[in-house]
């Protein structure tokens, strides 16, 4: 049972999706996860509305905007038809609020997606005068102090998953790049792909190696006896297996 999710008591949410796409590439390298963050959502709250703000109008977010409504949510395009005013999602998402709230009686909690600082004085007033519930959600490590002081509850993505999925694909080009060169005669190792990995990307090699040791577990990498040095050596090295991190979504075609 969540921490709201209480009969009678509803939530709705309001997400900055144009927002939440920027920081999620720019800090993890990846693309909004709208099924996962509506199922923990919905697992903790008892929603009654879900709505995503973005520029839905571009071509290019129109499998997106299929995703959020296949879950339940309602894309609700702020690009301006005359492109003169710019960016209007935080206006767009205020009038959203205090339409919502006014029209519906029995929500309870309000969930905050974004990290806009202009949004402390409607969250005020939300908790103030209307005593609702505040659910801040944001990107990891994009969340100010300030604002997470104002929230009852806090979720922050796109959690430890997605994080670990990014130095899984760190170590999984690095498998794409011997295969592509595999004149260079390239015998990658426990310890040497860790190293490797760690210095080309940047990574902690704690990280790297925590990873790898998953990979291996999963069965999607694995050790192999190899002969080398003109068979008076043995080295043992690690492969991929190809067809398993294709099931696990982790191997792009080379």
């Amino acid at each position: 049972m969540g921490l709201f999710k209480k009969k009678g008591n509803k939530a709705v949410g309001f997400i900055d999706y144009d927002f939440w796409a920027s920081a999620v590439e720019n800090v993890y390298g990846t693309k909004p996860d709208v099924e996962a963050f509506d199922k923990l959502v919905r697992e903790k709250y008892d929603v009654d509305k879900l709505f995503y703000f973005g520029r839905f109008g571009l071509p290019a977010l129109e499998a997106e905007v299929n995703l959020i409504r296949v879950t339940g949510g309602e894309p609700v395009d702020t690009q301006d038809s005359d492109r003169i005013r710019g960016d209007r999602t935080d206006f767009i998402m205020l009038e959203y609020i205090f339409k919502y709230i006014t029209n519906v009686k029995n929500i309870d909690t309000v969930i905050l997606f974004t990290a806009d600082n202009q949004f402390m004085s409607i969250v005020s007033f939300l908790k103030e005068r209307l005593e609702k519930k505040i659910v801040l959600a944001g990107v990891t490590k994009t969340l100010g102090g300030r604002f997470k002081l104002l929230a009852d509850d806090i979720i922050e993505v796109p959690g430890e998953d997605a994080e670990r999925n990014v130095y899984y694909d760190m170590i999984i080009d690095n498998f794409r790049y011997i295969h592509r060169h595999k004149d260079k005669m390239i015998y990658p190792t426990f310890l040497s792909t860790i190293t490797t990995v760690a210095r080309l990307n940047e990574a902690p090699e704690e990280k790297v190696r925590e990873s790898l040791q998953e990979l291996i577990d999963k069965k999607i990498i694995y050790k192999v006896e190899i002969a080398v040095n003109q068979g008076e050596n043995t080295v043992r090295v690690l492969r991929l297996d190809k067809s398993k991190a294709q099931k696990a979504g982790l191997y792009l075609t080379d």
